[in-house]
Formats: structure tokens, C-alpha cells, sequence
């Protein structure tokens, strides 16, 4: 039995959840190798740390730490693996954390792992062809729905809902998209447009707009069902660091019993996808005024979902890429 030993930012982050602390439980069954997930403020990094274990996964390094952490390793002949589920290099200015993944010494740090690391692994295609001309060895490992933790029971009648979720990090987005949203909200005054996390506050004041605080992972999963909305969408700008972000989105909304509203580069079964501010308009309108069925593709999202992105079927990847790293 091997140790392996995840080290993350932060175990409480949504990221962490699909890329560590949330896939360990059952890649440790899936495995029968032992895994550990830590924090870097949990426990002080040292030599005697690192021998412990066979394998060090780091999950989005990108602090001078990190950095020296992997060669640490890496002449102790520990087989290092490093996650990322963003391009590091292209946040935009709005973004609250482009001042610190911006620096020229953090971008210095975050190639210094990528070149250093025996794999690494990404959620997206488009993420993987950004950071291959600093290591050829990527594997791209989707996120997935984590049927480990989850059961869909039967789902509950759809609520005139319209939800989005997501950080302060998505103002630009919700910026972009700002002018169809606010015509939605008047049009569709019997629906109510909820917010989670963050709320838009430059948009129109409309008695149908409602915000509630963001929450963990386990609880959001359970609100989420709870609201019932007929609609879960997903405004994205099209940009480079969009178009390396993963699906998340689609696959929460689908849990949640909802039609998907989402980016069209994404191209998955079942969801509504758009091109542009227009396109995505019209999926949401046609959705709210019953020209779309909203169960019926929900049923078309899931099962795709149930086929391809269940965590049982996704960690097989991550055992195969054990064993190799084990040799």
C-alpha cells in the first residue's frame, strides 16, 4: 500500500473539492493506497514530511513554497504530481486575484512546477494545450459529480427559479451579460432571478432579484435542490481563461434538476448552449416561456452526466496514473 499525500491551498475551496479533498475518500477505496490531503497552513513541509510519503500531488502551486517543495522532492526521488484547473498566466484585470497570479514572480513560480512535475494533470483540452510548452506530460482528468458523497433522489416540482452561482471572480462575466439579464428580470416578472455568492449589484433593481450567501460545498449541493430552478445558468465571457475553465457549472445545474444555460465551447448533451449575449438570451427565454422543455433536457444532461462525469468512473483515470507514477 503506497502513501500518497495531496497538498492544497485551501481544503475548504470549491477547486479543492474536485481536485482533492472531495475525490480522496473514494480514490483511496478505488486505489487501495493510502491518501492524505493537507493543507499548506495545516502542518509545516518538511523533509521528514515528504518521506513518508510515495507520491506528492500538489494541487495549483504556485507560491516560491511550492516551488521549492517540488525540487526538495524531486531529489528525494519522490514522484511529483501537480493540478491545475485554471491558466494561471490570463486572468483578466477584473478578476479579484489578477494582482497576485499576475506577479512576474508568481508566473516565475508556477512554470518553475509545471516544468518540474512527472505529470500534470488539467480539467480541460484547452487548459492542457496552454501549458504544454512547459511539460509535455499532461493528462486532462474532467471534473466530475461526486456520486461517492451523492444520491439524486426524485426531484422536486420546477420553481419559476432562475439561479446563478459563482464568486466575486465572475463581475466581468456578469458585466457582459449584464443587459440581457436585466431584460430577462422585466419580462419575466413572475420568475425570480436568485444569485448565489455574489451579487450584481450594478444591475436594475427588480423586485424579482434575490441573493443568498454562498455556503459549503455539502450544503450547496442539498440548496441547490432544495430551490428547484427551472433555469441554472452559466454567463461567460469568451476568453481564454473562460474557455480553460471546466463545466462545473453544467453539472451542479444538471444535479440540481434544472435546463443548463451554458457556454457553447463546452458542448455537452442536453444543456442550452450560446455563442454570444443574444444567443444566451434566447436560451433563457425560451426556456421561461415553455418553448423548451426543461425536464426533458435535464434527463438528456444527466445521462450524460451519469455515463461519462460520475467521480466512480472519472478516478479510474487517477488510479491508472498511480500505478505509473508508482512504477
Amino acid at each position: 500500500m503506497a502513501q500518497i499525500l495531496f497538498l492544497v491551498p485551501d481544503k475548504n475551496d470549491p477547486t479543492c473539492y474536485y481536485r482533492a479533498s472531495g475525490i480522496a475518500h473514494d480514490l483511496k477505496n478505488r486505489s487501495g493506497h493510502e491518501v492524505d490531503v493537507l493543507s499548506w497552513d495545516q502542518v509545516p513541509v518538511t523533509w521528514q514530511l515528504i518521506s513518508n510519503y510515495d507520491i506528492i500531488m500538489l494541487q495549483r502551486p504556485y507560491t516560491e513554497v511550492s516551488a521549492n517543495l517540488i525540487a526538495y522532492a524531486k531529489d528525494m526521488n519522490k514522484p511529483i504530481w501537480v493540478d491545475y484547473d485554471d491558466n494561471l498566466f490570463v486572468l483578466n484585470p477584473e478578476n479579484p486575484a489578477h494582482q497576485t497570479y499576475n506577479s512576474p514572480a508568481v508566473q516565475e513560480n508556477v512554470k518553475r512546477c509545471l516544468r518540474a512535475a512527472d505529470v500534470v494533470t488539467v480539467t480541460v483540452e484547452y487548459l492542457k494545450q496552454c501549458y504544454q510548452q512547459f511539460n509535455r506530460n499532461i493528462r486532462v482528468i474532467p471534473n466530475a459529480f461526486n456520486d461517492d458523497i451523492f444520491r439524486r433522489r426524485e426531484l422536486k416540482k420546477r420553481e419559476k427559479r432562475v439561479l446563478w452561482r459563482g464568486p466575486a471572480a465572475h463581475i466581468y462575466d456578469m458585466m457582459t451579460y449584464g443587459k440581457e439579464i436585466n431584460k430577462l428580470t422585466q419580462e419575466h416578472p413572475d420568475h425570480e432571478f436568485m444569485f448565489m455568492g455574489f451579487y450584481p449589484w450594478f444591475f436594475a433593481e427588480t423586485q424579482n432579484k434575490s441573493f443568498i450567501q454562498g455556503m459549503d460545498i455539502i450544503m450547496y449541493h442539498k440548496k441547490i435542490l432544495d430551490i428547484a430552478p427551472e433555469v441554472f445558468h452559466v454567463p461567460l465571457h469568451d476568453n481564454v481563461f473562460n474557455r480553460c475553465r471546466s463545466n462545473i457549472g453544467f453539472i451542479e445545474g444538471s444535479w440540481s434538476g434544472a435546463a443548463c444555460v451554458v457556454p457553447g465551447w463546452w458542448n455537452v448533451p442536453g444543456a442550452l448552449s450560446y455563442n454570444n449575449p443574444s444567443e444566451y438570451y434566447d436560451a433563457i427565454r425560451a426556456v421561461l416561456s415553455g418553448e423548451v422543455d426543461a425536464e426533458k433536457q435535464n434527463q438528456i444532461a444527466w445521462e450524460y452526466i451519469s455515463e461519462y462525469l460520475m467521480l466512480s468512473r472519472v478516478n479510474n483515470q487517477r488510479v491508472d496514473l498511480i500505478n505509473i507514477l508508482l512504477g
